[in-house]
């Protein structure tokens, strides 16, 4: 990190008529001259809001999430991630970093700030509720990629030589943010005809809460009470569902569908998602070359193989793929040789004639990059409810089951003790969350149950060749080579060989 002497920082302005997202950069001032009144600290938010949809659509953490047993890749960068070789010159990795730490900075410059603004206290309160949720989304993030982190709360904590932060400090510091996010935001923007609908509320803040309580459960923390803070947190979001209209979608298919899913809109499922009007999406990251995909990334060939035929199977893979001479290609017969995840392609503006993919296909789709859904508080419940407890009741079923039967499975078995229904919990996560969500990637559940080892025994021999042996270290990421070249604390590793 750097100290700044100044800093400056571009405004995004935000007429009466547009939409929240459509934003112009039309100049810079400075730091100390800002935040005067209401309306510069909700432009400073809206800048929030740019530098979010920034972060999910061009340095996403797919890269640190592409090892593991459900999606694989042959481009460089995730390469390096998926046999274990990733070093700190890798700039996926890098762009991801500096991106969340940009998010970080300018959180930060907010609470700084906001209470001398000459605005209402309510203007203010809800100001920085929004600016606490980001800032706890970006430390959640980045705690569970590198473990341990330059904590940086404030300008005055942005110097060159920061020390590292091991997790549970950082973890304080996300669940008191996401506190007082989930006490100040409101529960929808619905007088705001930018904000609604588009905006966080206290229930993504709520959702987010009880998953980071789940993960803290786990490891590096293992924090005694976390699962029950996690069960007690998700039923909170799910026996007040109605008040954010979260709710599975009745058919797995609406869940992706361009008709539910397109620029600022999406289904009653996603409960956190990256807004976006100028039509990014990265569709060609998960295509084949045969339709002109980028081949960023597909599925594992013996997690596809042994997934559960059922209907959700149906709404995220592809294994067939029709061809413009009109011959129909197994995926085995593909240059990959590999099915790929398609769940995420149809958008609105670039909609999936399904006979003729190759016309259709393109890098922009104008859909939400979806980060959290309402189907992870449930399993987030069924998991912590019974860990916490040590007994499988009827609650906890019936909220795994509505994940199951959603998908086209029946009722998990009966009878099963805690942790084999907490494994069965798991298995459904890695069926429901695998090829692309961010927050909640099953890779994030191979390492706070510390699976990672396991995780590469049933992968088919013809996959990537593991590199290195994997060690709790090559849990994490090392840092960017730009920062650990001016912080000598940025050592990857010393804490775990």
């Amino acid at each position: 990190m750097k100290r700044y002497c100044f800093l400056i920082i571009t405004i995004l302005l935000v007429s009466c008529s547009s939409e929240f997202l459509d934003i112009d950069p039309k100049g810079t001032m400075y730091a100390e001259s800002f935040y005067a009144t209401g309306d510069e600290l909700e432009m400073a938010v809206t800048a929030l809001y740019w530098s979010f949809q920034d972060w999910s659509e061009y340095s996403d953490d797919m890269v640190c999430t592409a090892a593991g047993n459900d999606k694989t890749s042959n481009f460089d960068n995730w390469k390096e991630v998926d046999v274990f070789d990733a070093e700190s010159d890798n700039a996926e990795l890098g762009l991801n970093y500096s991106d969340l730490y940009i998010m970080i900075n300018s959180c930060n410059e907010i609470l700084e700030n906001y209470e001398d603004a000459d605005a209402s206290d309510a203007v203010k309160e809800v100001c920085a509720a929004q600016a606490h949720f980001f800032r706890a989304m970006a430390y959640f993030h980045l705690v569970r990629i590198y473990k341990m982190l330059p904590l940086v709360t404030s300008s005055s904590d942005a110097v060159l030589d920061l020390e590292l932060t091991d997790s549970e400090e950082i973890y304080d510091v996300i669940i008191s943010d996401l506190k007082i996010a989930e006490t100040d935001l409101p529960d929808n923007w619905d007088s705001d005809s930018k904000r609604a609908g588009v905006a966080v509320t206290n229930g993504g803040a709520k959702s987010l809460l009880a998953y980071v309580y789940l993960c803290e459960a786990g490891y590096p923390v293992n924090k005694d009470g976390a699962y029950a803070l996690a069960a007690a947190k998700a039923k909170d979001v799910i026996d007040n569902a109605s008040t954010w209209g979260y709710k599975l979608m009745e058919n797995i298919e609406d869940l992706y569908s361009a008709d539910y899913n397109y620029e600022n809109k999406s289904c009653d499922e996603v409960v956190l998602a990256s807004y976006s009007e100028n039509g990014y999406g990265c569709v060609k990251a998960s295509m084949p070359g045969e339709y002109g995909g980028w081949q960023v990334y597909y599925a594992e060939i013996n997690f596809f193989e042994n997934y559960p035929e059922c209907a959700r199977k149906d709404a995220i893979f592809m294994s067939d793929f029709p061809m413009k001479d009109g011959t129909v290609k197994h995926y085995t017969e593909l240059a990959s040789g590999h099915p790929y995840y398609k769940q995420y392609w149809d958008g609105d503006d670039s909609k999936i004639n399904w006979s003729k993919i190759w016309e259709g296909a393109d890098w922009k789709n104008g859909r939400p990059q979806v980060l959290l859904t309402h189907a992870n508080t449930l399993l987030v419940y069924a998991e912590a409810k019974v860990m916490s407890s040590g007994i499988v009741d009827a609650t906890a079923e019936d909220a795994l089951n509505q994940v199951r039967n959603r998908a086209g499975l029946p009722d998990v078995t009966t009878g099963l003790d805690a942790e084999a229904f907490r494994d069965s919990v798991v298995l459904e996560r890695s069926y429901e969350f695998c090829g692309g969500y961010f927050t909640i990637d099953p890779w994030y559940d191979l390492v706070r149950l510390e699976r990672v080892e396991k995780s590469i025994d049933n992968r088919d021999e013809s996959e990537n060749t593991i590199v290195n042996p994997i060690t709790k270290r090559r849990y994490f990421s090392p840092y960017p080579y730009n920062d650990y070249a001016k912080n000598p604390n940025l050592t990857w590793g010393t804490w775990q060989k």
